[in-house]
């Protein structure tokens, strides 16, 4: 990724350079990203030949957003266990809207984003732990105590 970094700052269209990123963060699991990179290839090349491909990334990034099938505390619970921590808090905030108790609920979701802050989350890379915790913290921000 630095190598392609460097091309990329000597020549912020460089196709080739532009494509592979996009790869690197696909298979890294960072759909957003490489969809990103994709659609900015797309602009430089036209929409015809790349059209395909985003099409696809973006049902995948769009497919990874969706809320689970199931948010149950037990599922939550055994992904805690499992060390999927990002996925935990997912559950949590679909509990949230219909929990009797919603502070007990976001009580759980800040203290399991304390620990995705030190200990990360499994499965996920550092640029996917930085924005889902983004993403917390506006949920949080939006759900204050108390309310």
């Amino acid at each position: 990724m630095d190598a392609i970094e460097r091309v990329l700052a000597d020549n912020p269209a460089e196709p080739r350079a532009l494509l592979l990123k996009s790869r690197l963060f696909y298979q890294s699991g960072s759909i957003r990203q490489a969809l990103d990179d994709l659609r900015l290839l797309e602009a430089i090349l036209g929409q015809g030949e790349l059209a395909e491909l985003t099409s696809a990334l973006a049902r995948l990034d769009e497919d990874s957003r969706r809320p689970p099938a199931f948010a149950t505390e037990s599922m939550a619970r055994l992904l805690v266990q499992q060390g999927y921590l990002l996925e935990a808090i997912e559950v949590y905030r679909e509990l949230y809207v219909s929990a009797a108790d919603r502070a007990e609920v976001r009580e759980e979701i800040v203290r399991l984003a304390g620990a995705v802050e030190r200990e990360g989350s499994r499965d996920a890379d550092d640029e996917r732990v930085r924005s889902e915790l983004e993403i917390c913290q506006s949920w949080l921000a939006e759900h204050p105590r108390g309310a």
